[in-house]
């Protein structure tokens, strides 16, 4: 239990973070705050999916809330000049600026994904919770392939 709750505050800390003044950023700091919070995610989704087998309805929707906020937010962290250089760390592709149409459907995408699954969890259908669970990591996935490097 204590486990767990220590999780939820580390979420609660890193959801915080990820909501100061995204749209206030240099160049620099939106390529930093993206990795980190391209990490954080990472780990967000594999707790979430150790909650939702262990049927953690609770610590699942507070996990899942941090990647509805994040779909929302992630367009802010991606300006112009922000492509993965040799010196900055990023792996984002050229392609997302080449192909802004696409890419902001890709986020709209996990945005509605994580929508999706917020809902679920709270119909509390195990059998719908893991299909947009699923849908969720494949809107990750599929934006990863086309716009990362």
């Amino acid at each position: 239990m204590f486990s767990r709750l220590s999780n939820l505050l580390i979420w609660s800390v890193t959801l915080f973070l990820a909501s100061n003044s995204m749209g206030s950023l240099s160049v620099e700091e939106a390529v930093q705050k993206r990795i980190k919070m391209f990490k954080s995610s990472q780990t967000n989704i594999k707790e979430l999916s150790k909650f939702i087998r262990s049927g953690d309805i609770n610590a699942s929707s507070y996990l899942v809330d941090f990647h509805v906020r994040w779909s929302e937010e992630m367009l802010l962290v991606f300006p112009a000049g922000s492509e993965a250089s040799t010196s900055n760390g990023s792996d984002a592709s050229s392609d997302i600026w080449r192909d802004t149409t696409g890419f902001k459907k890709q986020v709209a995408q996990y945005n509605l994904s994580s929508i999706a699954l917020r809902e679920a969890l709270k119909s509390k259908n195990i059998i719908e919770i893991n299909e947009t669970f699923e849908g969720l990591v494949e809107s990750c996935k599929s934006c990863h392939k086309q716009f990362r490097n």
